[in-house]
């Protein structure tokens, strides 16, 4: 029987987010639509007063490294709003029948600064194992052009 770990959740605590596609494939490639998964997703992020360390929007998921500074806020609501919303505004017409994301997402907790700086090279490079760019900094819906030439992306991050 499949257990679901117990969420790590207290000042300082560091997760490792990923949440996946209801139909894995192609179904964030337009502009238009990566944007506005982004800008809610910067939306939440702000109303539930959580720092972003980094992030990356693939065609079938989206990975953030989230620091949870306040002891009553927490990563789950964050999520489970952010999914139920995009879920309404976000789902390609080409899929007119599926949730667009899975049910679950993993939260992985993250034991320190090494463990995030690993993380972020994982999240950086995802765009290139993928075959959509050649340099982490030419993909537009990561925050890797945040840390390698100081362009500001959707959502605001924190660099460490």
């Amino acid at each position: 029987m499949l257990q679901r770990h117990t969420q790590l959740a207290f000042i300082g605590s560091i997760h490792f987010i990923t949440t996946v596609t209801e139909v894995r494939g192609e179904v964030f490639t337009g502009e238009k639509t990566c944007r506005e998964i982004l800008e809610l997703f910067e939306w939440y992020r702000n109303k539930f007063a959580v720092d972003c360390f980094g992030y990356v929007l693939m065609p079938d998921h989206l990975h953030a490294l989230l620091y949870q500074e306040k002891a009553e806020i927490l990563i789950p609501p964050l999520m489970q709003s952010f999914k139920k919303l995009t879920s309404r505004r976000c789902r390609p017409a080409r899929y007119p029948g599926f949730t667009l994301w899975h049910n679950r997402y993993d939260d992985v907790p993250v034991p320190g600064l090494d463990a995030v700086k690993t993380k972020l090279d994982y999240i950086h490079a995802n765009p290139i194992r993928r075959g959509l760019v050649e340099r982490a900094e030419d993909y537009p819906w990561s925050s890797a052009r945040d840390y390698f030439n100081g362009t500001a992306g959707l959502v605001r991050i924190t660099k460490i």
